[in-house]
């Protein structure tokens, strides 16, 4: 034999011992039976969530002792903008920390923080306007660290303002903010 012929057999029979030397060892039939875990069931079900979605759908303020109102007032302050915007002042976020720290304390709670708009503008403007304005508190919020599910949001655009009759920029000021509300403690 030739010594290319050689190495060549060699090569084959090296490869053929690779390739059936590699081969996994087959479970045994009792490494395939493990039992299947029981569910747990010492939980009880969750009851279903029920939302009214309508448009006749409201929030309702939670009833809070006087202590608590107190101290919601103090640290959930009403947060203003400038005309024709939704960006947070620095004094807006000053209030918003406060916020967020006394959200952290009181992790239960659920608020709702209502945009408003001042009486200039179509109402579809102001509706669009009052809604970035509560959406940008609680950005604010949630990138504080407040759980999302905590916050909700809405828009009365111009239809409920603070002081209506508005004839100077004084007046008009008043109506461009977000308001909180608490809907649970």
């Amino acid at each position: 034999m030739s010594p290319i012929v050689r190495v060549c057999t060699v090569a084959a029979l090296a490869s053929a011992l690779m390739v059936g030397g590699c081969r996994k060892k087959q479970p045994a039939l009792e490494d395939m039976a493990k039992p299947v875990p029981k569910p747990d069931t010492s939980f009880t079900a969750p009851r279903p969530f029920e939302a009214d979605t309508s448009d006749n759908a409201s929030f309702r303020e939670a009833e809070l002792d006087a202590e608590l109102m107190r101290q919601v007032r103090e640290n959930l302050r009403t947060v203003y903008f400038e005309f024709n915007s939704y960006s947070l002042s620095e004094t807006s976020i000053d209030q918003l920390r406060t916020a967020a720290n006394f959200l952290m304390r009181h992790s239960t709670m659920r608020v709702l923080v209502e945009g408003h708009c001042d009486e200039r503008g179509s109402s579809e403007y102001n509706m669009g306007l009052g809604e970035n304005r509560a959406r940008a508190v609680k950005n604010y919020l949630v990138n504080y660290g407040i759980p999302s599910v905590q916050i909700e949001t809405t828009s009365w655009g111009k239809e409920r303002p603070a002081m209506s009759g508005c004839v100077d920029e004084s007046c008009h000021s008043q109506n461009r903010r977000a308001e909180f509300k608490v809907l649970a403690k």
